[in-house]
């Protein structure tokens, strides 16, 4: 049955929503390229890890693009829902509503994890072009690509809930771009700031705190939304 509904959820994307898959990494590479360009020399001189460096610089774009990203994403995909009316009628079939909502958690996922691997994949052809010297650091990279996006599970959470809990989209929209711009300016913020977790930045230095964090507070909120979607007479 989830795979019918996740079948179903994917012939409904729309182009719009391919083209943000795509479009976050291409423009994180752009900013990234730009801060190079115009600050090379001094950004080279500030460590004699290169790789380090650039991964740090990425970060700086990945975490509010990520978060941006996921807002959208998630209101695009309620959006079809309650542009059309559809929900009454996708909610009248014998269907379970948590497979329901569980396939659009599910889709919204893929699309994200396709971006962060996109961003594994052009880090390691950008420090390439950069011609630097040293082994290519494959699982540094793999950490700054996606940790990121596991930390960020509680903002996909609730950004889907939001989303197809209310048929107006600028409620969660605006709570997508205020949180977008809250991340940065999260590092040094409280620990328990959900924003700050996909920068991997935490007073005991372990990136893997961050993402078991996000987890476990992303399937927290799933699993109280999909409750309250049970509940709730979805229009």
């Amino acid at each position: 049955m989830i795979l019918r509904l996740l079948r179903t959820d994917f012939k409904k994307l729309t182009l719009g929503m391919w083209i943000l898959v795509f479009l976050g990494p291409f423009g994180i590479f752009a900013l990234t390229g730009a801060n190079y360009g115009v600050r090379y020399d001094w950004l080279l001189t500030q460590t004699d890890d290169y790789w380090g460096q650039l991964l740090r610089q990425i970060n700086l774009f990945l975490t509010p693009a990520l978060l941006l990203g996921t807002t959208l994403l998630a209101s695009l995909s309620s959006n079809i829902e309650h542009e059309s009316n559809a929900w009454r009628q996708l909610l009248a079939l014998p269907i379970s509503r948590v497979m329901v909502y569980c396939s659009k958690f599910l889709t919204i996922s893929f699309l994200l994890f396709l971006s962060t691997l996109f961003m594994f994949i052009g880090t390691i052809v950008f420090g390439v072009y950069m011609n630097w010297e040293g082994a290519i650091p494959f699982e540094a990279i793999a950490i700054n690509s996606f940790y990121p996006y596991f930390a960020a599970m509680p903002i996909l959470a609730m950004q889907l809930w939001f989303s197809v809990s209310t048929p107006n989209q600028g409620l969660p929209l605006t709570v997508g771009i205020i949180g977008s711009v809250v991340s940065m300016y999260a590092y040094g913020g409280p620990e328990w700031l959900i924003w700050k977790w996909p920068h991997l930045e935490n007073k005991w230095e372990i990136p893997e705190l961050s993402v078991l964090l996000g987890i476990t507070v992303g399937s927290v909120i799933l699993l109280t939304s999909l409750i309250h979607f049970q509940q709730k007479d979805v229009r």
